[in-house]
């Protein structure tokens, strides 16, 4: 039976893994976009990722993450083997969508003229950026991975919206200047569930530059 159909945007940081996590473990979902007619009828806050099951409909990042994951049978260690490693990472997941994904968009969006443009905002949002980024460096310093010595939901999450940085912002450069960082990344990538969506992908050799974005 059918577990029902989701909708993703393509590029999301929030949607992507849902896409890897659906193919790697066939699991029996049909991957939709926003495109769809459906979608924006059955969703009317237009949020992605969302899931509309045989009974029953879902949305917000993390309950969809959460929800996908348990079709996987015994979660294949995704939530880590214990209850401590299961809640940290829930915390890693939500820390990484509402600070670290929000701040993104507030940096990158102006800059490819998604958003109106604001120096001082971009600015902010790069700062605030270079605050959490600390955040996973101080936890890599301590442990292999976000939870422990195996690569969880967390990392795999997590490495999706650095990537989106990566495409913009975090360039070469920026990897060298954090080397936990750049080991853990060059990691996780090559994960069996993500490797085939981003296991080549090489951060901008340049970061795009805080100005106003050229008009077409």
């Amino acid at each position: 039976m059918s577990q029902g159909t989701i909708y993703l945007l393509r590029g999301s940081p929030r949607a992507a893994l849902c896409k890897d996590l659906i193919e790697y473990f066939s699991l029996d979902i049909k991957i939709s976009d926003t495109a769809d007619p459906d979608f924006a009828k059955t969703f009317p806050l237009k949020r992605v990722p969302a899931l509309k099951g045989p009974d029953f409909t879902l949305h917000e990042t993390l309950a969809v993450l959460v929800y996908i994951t348990s079709l996987i049978p015994q979660n294949q260690g995704l939530f880590g083997s214990s209850s401590l490693d299961n809640a940290q990472t829930i915390k890693w997941l939500s820390f990484t969508n509402f600070e670290v994904v929000s701040a993104l968009i507030q940096a990158l969006y102006p800059l490819i003229g998604n958003r109106p443009y604001s120096k001082d905002g971009v600015d902010q949002a790069i700062k605030d950026l270079e605050s959490y980024v600390a955040v996973y460096e101080t936890q890599l310093k301590q442990t292999k991975y976000l939870v422990g010595d195996e690569i969880t939901l967390a990392d795999l999450f997590t490495v999706q919206s650095f990537i989106w940085g990566a495409e913009y912002i975090w360039d070469v450069n920026w990897f060298k200047k954090h080397p936990l960082i750049e080991a853990w990344f060059k990691d996780v990538i090559q994960h069996p569930v993500v490797v085939k969506s981003l296991g080549d992908f090489k951060p901008v050799r340049k970061a795009v530059p805080n100005v106003p974005p050229k008009s077409n």
